[in-house]
């Protein structure tokens, strides 16, 4: 049965993720792209987020693109970079509430990251099906990928092409955007959901696609056990921060 080879094909792939820390992630040499899978509106994910952005900030000109912020929502960003919006009315000015159903605390760092010298950019995207009229690239091998994230429910077979393709266009989407914000100097720091780095298929193979730049992944993991796949960089929950967080 499917779901057998699935939990076995994981299995397997568990023993060939790399575990990583911040030293992995800030010894990326510009110029470069780092995606960083968080889970959404986790703490620990986005404070650890936070502190890789202000650390390259410190080395090289910084582009951060958020999934959490809606790409309509750009000029709210660009107004608030000149001053324009106070920081107490970030939420509202971008409409925060009607977005994801995530607390906005802890994105603050990374919202108002204009504050330490980097340009924000919200990549965030409905999940609209794709249209049938536009091509745009699709990774071999996404659905066994996504069936894991679906924890076990079952998809008809008719149906799982439709589904990689409409994960597919979130994902370039994201990647197109980012890109075109960035201006090829520094680091281009995009945030995401871990589902959209997880197995090297989604945001971050998008944008190797579109940069002659290296393209680095990296996965926010959180205690427990997470998946992880052939490639993937997991930084995991280490002692010190398990008894100081």
């Amino acid at each position: 049965m499917w779901w057998i080879v699935a939990a076995m094909t994981t299995a397997l792939a568990a023993w060939e993720c790399e575990s990583v820390g911040m030293g992995d992630v800030l010894s990326v040499v510009p110029p470069a792209v780092i995606v960083l899978g968080e889970r959404h509106g986790t703490q620990p994910d986005l404070r650890r987020a936070t502190r890789i952005v202000k650390n390259l900030s410190r080395h090289a000109p910084t582009t951060l693109a958020l999934e959490a912020v809606r790409h309509e929502q750009q000029p709210v960003l660009d107004r608030y970079a000149k001053g324009e919006v106070e920081a107490v009315d970030l939420p509202e000015a971008l409409h925060w509430d009607e977005g994801g159903g995530f607390p906005y605390e802890p994105y603050r760092g990374l919202v108002s990251a204009a504050d330490y010298g980097v340009r924000v950019v919200g990549v965030g995207r409905e999940d609209n099906a794709a249209p049938n009229d536009v091509d745009f690239p699709v990774p071999a091998g996404y659905m066994p990928i996504l069936r894991d994230a679906m924890a076990g429910h079952e998809m008809p077979l008719a149906m799982q092409s439709r589904f990689v393709r409409t994960m597919a266009w979130l994902d370039y989407q994201m990647a197109e955007s980012a890109v075109e914000a960035w201006d090829g100097r520094g680091y281009l720091v995009i945030v995401v959901g871990r589902g959209h780095v997880e197995g090297g298929k989604g945001v971050a193979w998008q944008a190797g696609l579109a940069v002659e730049e290296a393209v680095h992944g990296f996965v926010l993991a959180w205690g427990g056990d997470p998946p992880c796949y052939r490639g993937d960089r997991l930084w995991k929950q280490s002692l010190w921060e398990k008894l100081f967080q």
